[in-house]
């Protein structure tokens, strides 16, 4: 059962609450629901997530910071990233599909 505690102190915050404010952006699920097969490259991601290339940086660069997203660089010439979800990235995959179960009940 989860537990929210509402008798925390006003400068604590609960892991529920912690972690809805971590992936909780629309544009964090978009780009997290394309790498939960695989992982891909920058220009596949803006293709895919039709997001703009400023908004999928600072998107990724959140994630990357946040421990669910590792960029990957592969070879020098010529330069390619590649965005992988990490081992907490992963986990994430369960949660989305209970989600989606949930919404559709």
């Amino acid at each position: 059962m989860i537990k929210i505690d509402v008798n925390m102190k006003s400068d604590e915050v609960c892991p529920v609450i912690k972690a809805i404010r971590l992936i909780g952006s629309e544009n964090k699920l978009i780009v997290l629901y394309y790498l939960f097969d695989e992982g891909k490259g920058f220009n596949e991601l803006i293709r895919l997530t039709k997001l703009n290339s400023k908004t999928l940086s600072k998107t990724l660069k959140d994630l990357e910071e946040s421990g669910i997203v590792y960029r990957k660089v592969i070879g020098d010439r010529p330069f390619r990233v590649k965005y992988e979800l990490t081992d907490k990235g992963v986990k994430l995959k369960g949660i989305f599909e209970e989600l989606r179960k949930w919404i559709s009940d």
